[in-house]
């Protein structure tokens, strides 16, 4: 343990000396034992294949096995290191790959592996493997793997995999995957996959899968598969498959599967089943219940206490039934209304 200490000791004054220099900013300082870059390098080696340790780390080309570094890198990371990246404060590269851990943040361009940072993990471009940020985790191109951030998960293209963010999670392309966010979970293109957001869940473009939001979900184009809003559910263009809002569910074109909104359901098309205080739709085909069914054209059976259409082919059940297309003396029928 002394001679450990001894070492990390004796790194600290050769950084600290490196530092010093003005004249070649550039330039390595490093005691190495060893031949050929083999073995222990203690100070700013720009390469090394064994354990080093250093202060400050600034121009390196190539560290493979151990690194050890007291303090953020100077300047601009560079160069890789592969193995095992340890920093007192902050380990920090082009390109690490393997287990980098580090006092307060992990960071660079790549980083491959198992990142761990107290406060925070964050890659310029790819970010790959397992990455645990105290605060947050997060890259400016993907994410590949799972990803965990007290606060929040982000990717600035797509994230694949497991992001679990304690604030929110987002993408700025795609999410494919688990995506969780006590407040929400969002892709600004498409999410596919599972997607939890305590206050809400959506896409830019389209949404394939299960999402959850306790207000609500929403894309903007399509939905497929099953959204559950705890106040709405609504896509700009088509949904497809099972969507509930407490308050309302709706589709600016087509609605197709089940659909259920407590207050109102609205759409172009609705087809197969729809359900709610107010429904609402251009053409219904299948089945409708709801206080008010109101369409233009229904084909199929609408049940509810009032329901109206213009153009019926099939049955109504409810308290007052109107088909516009009946005979005069038949549009308006308490109980059941028939045109077939």
């Amino acid at each position: 343990m002394k001679t450990i200490i001894h070492l990390v000791i004796f790194s600290m004054l050769i950084g600290s000396a490196a530092f010093a220099r003005e004249a070649d900013t550039s330039s390595s300082s490093s005691l190495d034992i060893g031949i050929n870059h083999y073995g222990l390098s203690i100070g700013n080696s720009r390469r090394n294949t064994g354990v080093r340790i250093n202060f400050s780390d600034r121009n390196i080309e190539e560290i493979n096995g151990l690194n050890v570094t007291l303090w953020k890198a100077k300047g601009k990371p560079s160069g890789v290191i592969n193995g095992f990246a340890f920093g007192l404060v902050a380990p920090e590269a082009k390109e690490i790959t393997g287990i980098a851990v580090g006092g307060v943040a992990v960071g660079g361009d790549n980083i491959n592996g198992i990142s761990i940072g107290l406060l925070g993990v964050g890659a310029n471009k790819d970010l790959t493997g397992i990455a645990i940020g105290g605060l947050g985790a997060g890259s400016g191109g993907n994410i590949n793997g799972l990803a965990f951030g007290l606060l929040g998960a982000g990717a600035g293209k797509d994230l694949n995999g497991i992001a679990i963010g304690g604030l929110g999670v987002g993408s700025g392309d795609d999410i494919n995957g688990f995506t969780f966010g006590i407040l929400g979970a969002a892709a600004g293109k498409d999410l596919n996959g599972i997607a939890f957001g305590g206050l809400g869940a959506g896409a830019g473009e389209n949404l394939n899968g299960l999402a959850i939001g306790l207000l609500g979900v929403g894309a903007g184009k399509d939905i497929n598969g099953i959204v559950i809003g705890g106040l709405g559910a609504g896509s700009g263009e088509d949904m497809t498959g099972l969507a509930f809002g407490l308050i309302a569910a709706g589709a600016g074109e087509k609605m197709k599967g089940i659909s259920i909104g407590g207050l109102y359901v609205k759409t172009k098309e609705l087809s197969i089943f729809g359900a709610s205080t107010y429904l609402k739709a251009e053409k219904l085909t299948g089945l409708g219940l709801g206080g008010l069914n109101y369409t233009q054209n229904t084909v199929g059976l609408t049940i509810g206490l009032f329901n109206f259409t213009r153009n019926l082919n099939g049955v109504q059940i409810g308290l007052l039934n109107y088909a516009g297309n009946n005979p005069t003396y038949l549009k308006v029928l308490p109980g059941i209304n028939v045109h077939i």
